[in-house]
């Protein structure tokens, strides 16, 4: 008999996603979320919404064990699960499909099964496709890291304001979720920087670069399963849709003094010392007592194409762009699709002290790459990044520079090996969906008179 998990449904979420995601359901039927149940003031707010189209439908052998009576522990391990337990859970056997929060969520099935005491088991497991757990149902997630700081800071006002025992605890653990929580994640800060001999600078030379860029990210995700159709009731998956959103901004100083004549690309990550990937803490959700766990890796990446020439000369330049951006990818009824919805602006200013030919040009790029998992099985990798750019330079009689600012938003996505989409295990061999610039967007133009140049004086 299949196990029905009713859930509440919500306003409709706004759809942007990307992120990594695990969902595991118990066989217990669930009960309807009542909306109206009061809110426990020591309960800090849920990361965010989950909007339930459709209840979920688990297979006959869909299992979560931390739900079930008896339950103690889990362990996750290389293709193993040991559980310890009280003595009354019901016993596991070759062919349960589990799916948990432990470990960052797994969903697996039971190979075999071994006894390692009185009140612990260890499961062989090996992955398991999402159709082989949830038979049917449609959902979306939806988390965004500045509204959920918000909800923490009301939370707490509220604890306060009722004089909840422990509210300074609660407060203290509330302002810990808040700060891991991502609201502004810092991609990139990268101050004073000396660049290398390969960009042109001797000892007669030197100049630095100045880089930083924030992401505050939102989170979606849409997944349907269903039957594959009314005489077929084998379930497939539908919709996967997955979109990374938020607002990436990207800020650049290139400052430069003496002679120097070269042009480079640098990795600004190996210049800042190597920045490691980025993890989103563990977002759980619950639909009854399905608990829907959302992780996410954001990995950094920044570049910088520099060329410099100028000989006793000082220059500086500085740009800044700001992308509202919206980009991931839905694969539907068997194929995949892109989705990008960019924006953004640019503003920078140059400055140039020393009359001569100077020429001084600077494109940053920063964003990073989300990788997005579905159980460990679905994953879609969606890149972005912002550029800054600033081109300053000098034309005869050298009495006045001339200064340009311009940004933009390239992006990309791609599946990776072992993308599975239903009871026949599609693999889609890194398949390159998209990689372009998306956006471009111009900034202001700058002039002045240059320094220390007495022969223009006398110029009309």
């Amino acid at each position: 008999m299949k196990t029905t998990l009713p859930g509440r449904r919500a306003s409709t979420a706004r759809l942007i996603s990307a992120a990594f995601i695990v969902i595991s359901a118990p066989q217990l039927a669930a009960c309807a979320v009542d909306s109206s149940d009061a809110v426990d003031p020591t309960e800090l707010p849920a990361p965010g919404a989950v909007d339930v189209v459709r209840p979920l439908t688990l297979s006959e052998r869909a299992r979560v064990p931390e739900k079930e009576p008896g339950f103690v522990a889990a362990a996750l391990g290389d293709h193993e699960l040991v559980i310890t337990h009280d003595g009354s859970m019901t016993p596991f056997a070759a062919g349960d499909v589990l799916g948990g929060t432990q470990g960052g969520g797994y969903l697996a099935r039971v190979v075999s099964v071994r006894t390692i005491d009185a009140t612990r088991v260890a499961l062989a497991t090996t992955p398991a496709p999402l159709t082989e757990f949830i038979t049917e149902g449609h959902f979306h997630v939806h988390y965004d890291a500045r509204e959920y700081a918000r909800a923490i800071d009301d939370h707490v006002a509220r604890t306060r304001d009722l004089g909840v025992e422990d509210g300074e605890q609660i407060a203290s653990a509330a302002e810990a979720l808040k700060i891991s929580s991502g609201a502004s994640m810092k991609l990139l800060d990268l101050s004073s920087a000396s660049l290398p001999a390969s960009c042109g600078i001797t000892a007669h030379g030197t100049a630095a670069l100045d880089v930083t860029a924030e992401l505050s990210p939102a989170l979606d995700l849409e997944v349907h399963v269903g039957p594959r159709g009314k005489l077929n009731p084998v379930p497939e998956l539908k919709q996967l849709r997955l979109v990374a959103s938020g607002q990436l901004d990207v800020s650049a100083r290139l400052q430069g003094t003496g002679t120097v004549t070269g042009s480079c690309s640098v990795d600004l990550l190996e210049l800042a010392g190597g920045v490691p990937s980025l993890p989103l803490p563990a977002l759980t959700f619950w639909v009854g007592p399905v608990p829907i766990v959302v992780t996410t890796d954001v990995v950094p990446r920044a570049e910088a194409d520099l060329g410099l020439s100028f000989t006793a000369a000082e220059v500086e330049a500085v740009a800044q762009a700001t992308a509202e951006i919206e980009a991931g990818v839905d694969y539907r009824n068997g194929a995949w699709s892109t989705i990008w919805e960019p924006s953004g602006s640019a503003s920078g200013s140059a400055f140039i002290g020393a009359p001569g030919p100077i020429t001084a040009s600077g494109k940053v790029s920063a964003g990073a790459e989300l990788r997005a998992r579905l159980y460990g099985i679905v994953g879609p990798n969606v890149g972005v990044q912002a550029y800054a750019r600033v081109t300053a330079e000098t034309a005869p009689p050298y009495c006045s520079y001339d200064a340009r600012v311009d940004g933009g938003v390239r992006a990309y996505a791609e599946a990776v090996a072992g993308v599975s989409v239903g009871p026949l295990d599609l693999t889609l061999k890194r398949l390159e969906l998209v990689d372009l610039e998306l956006l471009r967007f111009d900034g202001p133009r700058a002039s002045g008179p240059l320094r220390d140049a007495p022969e223009c004086d006398a110029e009309p």
